[in-house]
């Protein structure tokens, strides 16, 4: 009995040793999937947010203040200050920085940091913005259609149609990921060559709307719509017929073409 009862012990010993073998790495592995999912959705947040600023700032020499306000708001320290002027936040201590001492020093130990997650942010910002992006689809194509005919009259008196036909942006950012045991490196880490993984994230934003600022604005649009609004100088110089007195009806004739009504109201609204 008592020798069953050391065989007995003894394996439950092997058992707890090859399961904690097999489990350790499982749990370092848990916590950097947690840091990866945090940098992941981070990068969502980053891109929306650079998306957003590339409508602010459309000219490519205002990347460079993008791509530091990225930096210091979304992938340094979480308690930076948001602050208009540029600043030299800290690391962020959750992903720590590839070019610190303190992430060589973790990368030195065993298996934390083995699967420990470490970014570059040197290499967090904006990448290039891509305009007109999209794929032809049904609602597309109509919109082309609309703002080439609108353009056939654009520039006529009275007409300004100025709409974009595909007025969708994309842009993103990117970041470098040190690699590990487990996370492989990239052969193209975000455009730079080394020891890295590249994870990046783009959003796409609709720029022009094909809102319209005033009524003035509106009614300009809607002119370059309406082809008799190319007969509005004829109309003007026969109106002046009008003041003669068997011809007074063609005074109505003045601004009558491609005239736009913009206090017409629903009846709702009335």
């Amino acid at each position: 009995m008592n020798r069953l009862a050391t065989k007995q012990a003894g394996s439950a010993l092997i058992e707890t040793a090859v399961l904690m073998t097999v489990m350790l790495p499982v749990v370092f592995g848990i916590v950097m999937i947690g840091k990866l999912i945090d940098l992941k959705q981070t990068s969502e947040q980053a891109g929306r947010y650079t998306a957003w600023e590339a409508t602010v700032y459309p000219q490519s020499g205002q990347n460079a203040i993008r791509t530091g306000a990225v930096k210091e708001r979304f992938f340094s320290a979480a308690d930076t200050p948001i602050m208009t002027a540029a600043s030299d936040p800290a690391s962020n201590r959750l992903w720590g920085d590839a070019e610190s001492g303190d992430a060589e020093s973790i990368a030195d130990r065993s298996w934390e940091g083995q699967t420990d997650i470490v970014i570059d942010e040197s290499s967090a910002g904006g990448l290039p913005d891509e305009k007109g992006v999209g794929s032809p689809s049904i609602a597309m194509r109509v919109g082309q259609t609309v703002g080439d005919t609108g353009k056939l009259l654009d520039g006529l008196s009275g007409n300004s149609w100025g709409l974009s036909t595909n007025g969708l942006l994309r842009a993103g950012v990117g970041v470098q990921v040190k690699a590990n045991d487990w996370l492989a490196a990239s052969d193209q880490a975000c455009g730079n060559e080394g020891n890295f993984a590249c994870l990046h994230s783009k959003s796409v934003i609709l720029v022009d709307g094909w809102s319209a600022a005033n009524d003035d604005k509106a009614r300009r649009r809607v002119r370059s719509l309406v082809p008799a609004s190319a007969l509005q100088p004829l109309g003007d110089m026969v109106s002046k017929v009008g003041m003669l007195p068997m011809f007074k009806e063609l005074k109505q004739l003045d601004g009558a073409f491609g005239h736009v009504d913009m206090s017409v109201l629903p009846e709702y609204a009335q």
